[in-house]
């Protein structure tokens, strides 16, 4: 069957409580966003970011977007729909209790994300995935942008007691209170199979060797294509970690 990608800019998780064009001027101007619901997109409006990809397995559902615009994206929430052929649904994230599934922070341009949901056994009759954002939090113009301050690297893809596991090392030039990071696992012929991530408080400069838990049974030939790290310098949802001063290199 063939995979349809949607990502689909909600005028109400921009515009949020009113509409029209000024409350999206105000969003790509880098204004904070109070709360909206996600809606379906309509027209020829620009989703925030653009879905890439996405794939099943053992009843888990990753999908991954991109941000193509020249802003970081300081945080949203993102809504995943997931239906058949004909269009019936299959699964969406707002039916489970873990919102922190769909959550993306610090996304800077050009750097990718995803998200994942467990779906169960109906995950093999998924055709379609949208996704639509709500408390949308662009950085400023003129923010400075840190991502660079810290790297990742694969290192390899690992059998594990509770599914497969993702190992990594990140590279930080100084101390960061919170990371996020994330392995994007293909099959060998580049096609999309999970994402897993894992997050990380007061991470001390330096080199450190992190590891990500799946809690998914991957098939044979799976690899860690490319491991992103986004360094996280507020979050809304969570209190900052109070950290001991360190050392930057």
């Amino acid at each position: 069957m063939q995979r349809k990608f949607a990502a689909s800019l909600a005028a109400a998780a921009l515009v949020l409580t009113t509409t029209g064009c000024s409350a999206i001027s105000d969003q790509l101007s880098g204004a904070e966003v109070p709360t909206a619901e996600a809606t379906t997109s309509g027209g020829d409006t620009a989703p925030i970011l653009q879905t890439t990809g996405w794939g099943v397995v053992d009843g888990m559902l990753s999908v991954v977007v991109w941000n193509t615009s020249d802003r970081t994206l300081r945080y949203a929430e993102g809504v995943v729909t997931a239906r058949t052929d004909d269009n019936q649904l299959v699964a969406s994230s707002l039916e489970y209790s873990d919102a922190a599934c769909c959550q993306v922070e610090a996304l800077a341009p050009g750097e990718s994300y995803g998200f994942y949901v467990d779906v169960g056994d109906r995950a093999s009759d998924i055709t379609q995935v949208d996704v639509t954002y709500r408390n949308v939090s662009w950085a400023s113009a003129t923010e400075v942008d840190h991502h660079d301050q810290v790297t990742a690297r694969p290192v390899a893809l690992r059998d594990g007691t509770l599914g497969a596991v993702a190992v990594a090392d990140i590279t930080s030039d100084t101390a960061i209170p919170t990371v996020v990071a994330q392995a994007f696992l293909t099959d060998p012929d580049g096609k999309l199979v999970a994402v897993v991530s894992g997050r990380w408080t007061c991470v001390e400069p330096g080199q450190r060797r992190f590891y990500m838990q799946l809690f998914h049974d991957v098939p044979p030939g799976t690899r860690i294509d490319e491991v992103q790290v986004h360094r996280v310098a507020d979050d809304p949802t969570r209190p900052a970690p109070e950290c001991k001063a360190s050392r930057t290199l």
